[in-house]
């Protein structure tokens, strides 16, 4: 018998850093097993999950979130192909009350990964848990031992290097005698058309400062270049920030921008995500998954969340559609945005981990300049740059978790089996007379 494996993701972020080392490992361990992808609702999703699973190269299969609703709610399978008799669910990002769903509707045990906390702990086979923070919050919560399972953090499988930054540096055409600034938007659509400008104007701003300092734009899987493409020339959206756009030259297959006063960011492709965020002696970010890998790698950063526009900054469940409501919807909305924002203490994943501010943040209504000031003190003091590198590589801790929840999930498959009723002999084959 061959068992499916049903894995419940949502965006750009826990694709990258939770699914994918997860199917690697599956792939290895388990090569018979049929793996499905079902992406669920997002407001933060990209749209373009399916195309970023399909460029791995892997034999998985994968939902749309329409396809995974529609058979959640009313058991219509996205093809022709039937359950297999055994199996599991395991969560790796969203709402959880969609991994009760499916292993409701599938009948299979459900296993959900998480880094904070866990919900509707009585339909929940067995937690997965990242660190011992999570550990603890979950059984301050009565969860029992027996459902808690500490894994480590699935981000560091992903991200773990095994390449050298000097050589990737000489690859990229980069010079080793002059430091490099990388400047990482994110990949939700929202943060790309808002952030992009604010970025390139502090850029611009150093480079004047100090035309040496190099700059790496990373574009993500998630990321298509047109979209880039329209943020650089949409005067509206960076007048929010007082940004500036610019404009994309190719030269011999490689991508640049030129600002309007001449500084030149480089275009880092996705096919150099992880090695091209190695190479900064200092990043430039928004919250979310970029701050845990750039943390794995030990690149110092300046974690950025402007409310310049709060109104634009998507939000999960009802508070997300109050921005649409006539009239009061847009002020409602920055309220409850910037409500939100000030009891938020820390904003980089790395920070949140630690309890403290070990890499740099700016909230608020931030302007280039501001950033251009906290950037130019960083890259003036080496040392503070070592220490945060020393603090992070702690805060993120060690490789080896995709390798212990693929374990859980082979013991979960065994187990499922050694249950399973068994089959009875065929009518036509005839039975022994005892001697």
């Amino acid at each position: 018998m061959q068992a499916d494996i049903i894995l419940i993701t949502n965006g750009p972020g826990e694709l990258s850093t939770w699914v994918k080392p997860i199917v690697r490992q599956l792939r290895a361990e388990l090569p018979t097993a049929r793996l499905t992808i079902a992406l669920v609702p997002c407001p933060y999703a990209s749209g373009e999950e399916r195309r970023s699973i399909e460029a791995w190269g892997v034999p998985v299969r994968v939902w749309d979130p329409s396809e995974t609703v529609r058979y959640l709610l009313g058991g219509r399978m996205p093809s022709n192909d039937a359950l297999r008799d055994y199996g599991t669910v395991l969560f790796l990002g969203g709402d959880q009350i969609f991994g009760v769903m499916m292993a409701h509707r599938t009948g299979y045990p459900l296993l959900c990964y998480t880094e904070t906390t866990g919900r509707w702990a009585t339909w929940v086979d067995r937690f997965l848990i990242s660190d011992r923070k999570a550990f603890l919050n979950l059984r301050s919560k009565r969860i029992p031992p027996r459902k808690l399972a500490m894994v480590g953090n699935l981000m560091v499988d992903a991200v773990r290097p095994n390449y050298d930054p000097n050589d990737v540096r000489a690859r990229l055409g980069l010079s080793s005698e002059a430091p490099v600034v990388g400047l990482l938007p994110g990949s939700k659509p929202f943060k790309v058309k808002y952030i992009t400008p604010l970025l390139l104007k502090a850029a611009e701003l150093l480079w004047e400062e100090d035309p040496s300092v190099q700059f790496v734009l990373h574009q993500s899987p998630f990321t298509p270049l047109t979209q880039i493409a329209q943020t650089l020339q949409d005067e509206r959206l960076q007048k929010v920030t007082g940004g500036c756009g610019g404009r994309l030259v190719t030269v011999k297959d490689q991508t640049y921008i030129f600002t309007p006063n001449g500084a030149q960011i480089q275009i880092l492709g996705p096919e150099h995500h992880y090695q091209g965020m190695s190479v900064a002696d200092l990043a430039l970010t928004v919250p979310g998954t970029n701050t845990a890998e750039l943390a794995i790698l030990g690149v110092p950063m300046l974690v950025l969340l402007p409310l310049n526009k709060p109104e634009e900054i998507p939000l999960d469940g009802l508070a997300g559609q109050i921005g649409g409501l006539p009239l009061i919807g847009k002020p409602l909305k920055r309220m409850v945005v910037n409500g939100l924002a000030k009891r938020l203490k820390l904003i980089a994943l790395p920070n949140q981990r630690a309890g403290s501010e070990i890499t740099p943040e700016l909230k608020g209504v931030i302007t280039p300049e501001d950033v251009f000031k906290a950037t130019k003190a960083l890259l003036d003091d080496a040392e503070r740059r070592r220490q945060i590198r020393l603090d992070l590589y702690q805060a993120m801790g060690y490789p080896g978790a995709a390798a212990a929840v693929v374990a859980i999930v082979r013991e979960t498959l065994a187990n499922t089996a050694r249950h399973m009723p068994r089959l009875s002999p065929p009518a036509h084959q005839e039975q022994q007379e005892p001697n």
